[in-house]
Formats: structure tokens, sequence, C-alpha cells
């Protein structure tokens, strides 16, 4: 990628996606971002006074991407507040793995430990959301006898890790061949029922 006049700052953000997706996110450096799009080494620093501000760039450009997601898959679910919920757990899988590059950056340990009040924020936001998200599940009769807390933590925790477990890069591609979509669906149902309807229909047959 090189640089013509236009837009330097997202032509930065770009390619530094692009350098994460190629190797990783320790392989990106300012210096290396400047000699790939031909500008002098010192250009980033009009936009970005270092990595880790660039990381925290990208990683809001993430969260609103998931955001926008999950607004989307949780409208489409109706008004059902356990379909809400599995929309959101399934929400989250896809995203990550059709961004794998955000995803990534979002949660990778230097970047977390580096974040801005920004990347903060949108952290917090979301976490309450989904947060706000489970306890509507639970009040509607999913895991009633649970801790709210817990409620939260134990969807959240399988989203996550689905997610983290599916965009995770092996030597050799243990899901080679499997439809991972249609996987993260099937992680997503076990964990929180589809509807108050399947919920029901659970509970019925329980001993």
């Amino acid at each position: 990628m090189t640089y013509h006049h236009g837009n330097l700052r997202q032509t930065l953000l770009d390619r530094a996606a692009e350098i994460i997706a190629e190797s990783s996110v320790e392989a990106l450096s300012l210096r290396k971002l400047a000699r790939d799009i031909g500008v002098s080494h010192g250009a980033p620093a009009r936009h970005f006074k270092d990595k880790s501000a660039l990381l925290n760039a990208l990683a809001h450009e993430g969260h609103l991407r998931m955001s926008i997601a999950l607004d989307k898959a949780v409208e489409a679910a109706g008004m059902d507040p356990l379909a809400r919920h599995n929309a959101m757990g399934k929400a989250t899988i896809k995203f990550a793995l059709k961004n794998p590059t955000f995803y990534n950056v979002m949660n990778h340990p230097d970047v977390l430990k580096h974040a801005d009040a920004k990347l903060n924020a949108y952290i917090f936001a979301q976490l309450h959301l989904v947060q706000t998200s489970a306890s509507d599940a639970r009040e509607a009769g999913w895991l009633p006898d649970q801790d709210p807390l817990t409620v939260f933590a134990f969807s959240t925790a399988a989203a996550i890790g689905a997610a983290s477990l599916l965009t995770a890069r092996h030597e050799t591609d243990f899901f080679e061949g499997i439809d991972v979509e249609k996987l993260a669906d099937q992680i997503i149902d076990v964990v929180i029922p589809p509807s108050l309807k399947a919920l029901k229909a659970l509970q019925e047959i329980e001993p």
C-alpha cells in the first residue's frame, strides 16, 4: 500500500490492519508503517504519538463495528429477551470470524493495558449492554436461581471463549472443512436457549 495525497490517518490504520492480519500485533511499528506507505518516518506522529495510540484507534473502530453488528442482531431477534441474548452471543462470535484483525486488537493484552479513556468507555458500554441483556433473559425465566452476575459472566465467557478458539491461529487448522459460523451458532444454542419457547421445551423434558 502506497500513500497518495489524501487521508494519511486512514491509510496508516488500513496498512496497520493489513500488517496485523499478515503477521501479528507485535510485528507492527510506526517506522515500518511509514516505510510501507512511502512517507517519512516522522509522518505517522502527526496522527499517532506512538504504537499504543495507533492500536487504540484500531480498537476504537473495532468496538464501533461490533456495536453495530450486535445492535442489528438483537433488533432482528424480536422482543423475546432470551432470543435477543442468544443473538448477541452469536453475533459476537460471527464478528470475530469476519473481523479477526479487529477482534485480535480489541482483546490484545498490550492494547488493553494501554487503553485510553475512549477505549475504556467503549469496553464498559459493551459489557454493560451484555449485562443488561443477560439480566433481561434471567428475569424472563432463564437460570432464575443463579446470581445475575454469574449469568452474565457465564454467557459472556461462552461467547468470548468460542470467538477466541475459532479465530486462533494454529499450526494445523483443527476446524478445517467445518462450517465455523454454523458451529458458533450451535455453541451458543447449547449455552443460551434460542428462545423462551425453546427454554420451556427443555424444562418440560428435564427430570
